[in-house]
């Protein structure tokens, strides 16, 4: 299959690593294709169905989707479609992390997992909020006014601001794969865990999302990661807050962003994990090991 690499000088108005536009087609998208850079689809009527891997989703009014550079991904339309694309290079992630560091932390972890959602229904009470933000920042950039274009990174901060807690609070999930593959089924779970380390996950939840025994679950886990769930799951809580901590994040806040009821329970864990206390690795500017 041959799979066009698009990069953002294919948008002769694109400016200061950034672009936006609002269509009615989605034109070059219809075939499989990847970019150099980040998108975000909002749809604001008519419908679309996204591909991404192997899985699907049908998009319609306040639906959005994101896609990190260098993932594989299609649009079919139906009639009557109308929706906004916004574009930008990952070297603005550098600049978003001063003003907005959720949104940075968060544009970082959708690059490193290993499936992306194709779909995110904004909720009803955030439709407006967000529908405004992306009309101003379409605004914005068609104007081309006196200092433009640092407005429309300020807003496109804050919408990925908002779309990251939508995204984390979401309960649409990814596409459960047939019940028989039980490969595809550990490696859902395993995406689970790092799309949600920060909530009190039990081994009991993944006994009930792979429909799994106990025995089989632990065996094929620890096959697959070479760890025990708990284990796992600490890993992904740790290497969240070396990150946050890396970020500039207090050590006294990180913990209760990382899925830890208490400081005690996350200092315990990070130096099981890391081997040293988190100032030690604070103090290091985050040079220790990579987990």
């Amino acid at each position: 299959m041959n799979v066009r690499n698009f990069v953002l000088s294919f948008y002769a108005n694109a400016a200061d690593g950034i672009h936006i536009q609002r269509l009615e087609k989605p034109r070059e998208a219809k075939e499989f294709h990847t970019h150099v850079y980040f998108q975000i689809y909002y749809i604001k009527k008519g419908s679309l169905t996204h591909f991404v891997e192997n899985y699907s989703s049908k998009l319609s009014a306040g639906d959005m989707f994101i896609i990190p550079p260098g993932v594989v991904h299609r649009i079919e339309d139906d009639e009557g479609i109308s929706f906004y694309s916004l574009s930008f290079m990952p070297e603005i992630i550098e600049e978003m992390s001063h003003v907005a560091s959720f949104a940075a932390n968060f544009l970082k972890q959708i690059s490193s997992m290993g499936h992306i959602r194709p779909k995110i229904t904004v909720p009803a009470d955030e439709v407006l909020r967000i529908e405004t933000l992306i009309e101003q920042i379409y605004d914005e950039f068609q104007k081309n006014n006196l200092a433009g274009g640092e407005i429309v990174k300020i807003y496109t901060a804050l919408l990925i601001s908002l779309f990251a807690r939508i995204y984390f609070d979401s309960s649409n999930e990814l596409p459960l794969p047939k019940s028989e593959d039980k490969n595809r089924l550990m490696l859902y779970c395993i995406d689970y865990i790092k799309l949600n380390y920060f909530k009190n996950l039990t081994l009991e939840d993944m006994l009930r999302l792979s429909a799994l025994s106990k025995g089989e679950f632990c065996r094929r886990f620890r096959e697959m990661t070479g760890d025990s769930f708990l284990s796992y799951l600490n890993r992904c809580r740790i290497r969240k807050a070396c990150e946050r901590i890396n970020n500039g994040d207090k050590i006294t806040s990180v913990y209760s962003f990382c899925g830890y009821d208490d400081y005690s329970a996350f200092y315990r864990n990070f130096v099981k994990v890391m081997g040293i206390s988190p100032a030690q690795y604070k103090h290091n500017a985050g040079k220790s090991d990579v987990i």
